[in-house]
């Protein structure tokens, strides 16, 4: 099953706009670590991560790592993905992840996008695409995800959404984002993420799982490329639900070049 939580957990590394520079965008590899506070006794997330970034010709390739423990559950996610460029247009995005622990984290992830830069310049760039994910009990979830982002000379605007199915009782779902980044690539980025709408099911250890309920989330990020091959990174979260709240803070330095 993925959740919004899970979705925020990897936003560094799948989810961080790429800003076109003239020297394009900057390999990293990254440690992190991060404490959230969630109400109503649900316990505490901490826990620490390695991610990376590696352009390569054609090819971006990312790799994720995150040890935590959330919802008194402990787990270890890794994940891989590509991001193939084909010619100036049209690109594809590929990624594929498993996780341990006894709920929290998927047995298996995995998403498939294609897109297409648009105008002139090609700074008009929309996207479409599919997930699949099989938690450790009998719930699963499928869906579609449709993206736009409009690039301008160090802005970048963005939003899109994803219509949900989650398995058993096929219950569909809705959920919409909207973010803007300010900055260019090797220099500094602050993005400002929102996110909205209905969640299927949340395995939180309950024996009653969450069913079918809205949410809402915030993130602001900063990414500083320092003087030297050193970086630092870090992240303000807020996730709330009828059932919780939760807020947090990342912190992270990286080595870029």
């Amino acid at each position: 099953m993925t959740t919004a939580r899970f979705r925020l957990a990897l936003a560094a590394l799948l989810c961080l706009p790429a800003i076109a520079s003239a020297q394009g965008p900057a390999g990293w590899v990254q440690a992190e670590g991060f404490y959230h506070k969630v109400t109503n006794g649900y316990g505490d997330w901490y826990g620490g991560g390695l991610h990376a970034m590696v352009p390569q010709g054609r090819n971006i390739w990312y790799g994720d790592l995150l040890a935590q423990r959330a919802f008194e559950d402990d787990g270890v996610w890794l994940s891989a993905a590509n991001r193939h460029a084909f010619g100036t247009d049209w690109y594809t995005f590929v990624s594929a992840g498993a996780g341990s622990g006894d709920y929290f984290f998927p047995d298996l992830r995995l998403d498939a996008q294609v897109g297409k830069a648009w105008l002139a310049r090609r700074t008009l760039v929309t996207s479409i695409g599919g997930m699949y994910a099989k938690s450790k009990s009998v719930y699963e979830d499928v869906a579609l995800t449709g993206s736009v982002a409009y690039y301008l000379p160090g802005v970048t605007i963005e939003g899109g959404g994803r219509v949900n199915w989650s398995l058993p009782g096929s219950i569909a779902t809705g959920r919409g984002y909207g973010a803007v980044t300010v900055g260019r690539e090797r220099k500094r980025l602050v993005t400002l993420r929102v996110a909205g709408g209905y969640e299927g099911y949340q395995l939180t250890g309950d024996v009653e799982t969450e069913r079918k309920f809205q949410s809402g989330e915030a993130s602001l990020s900063w990414r500083e490329w320092l003087k030297g091959p050193v970086g630092i990174y870090g992240r303000l979260d807020w996730y709330d639900n009828p059932f919780y709240t939760r807020t947090g803070v990342t912190l992270g330095i990286f080595r870029h070049w």
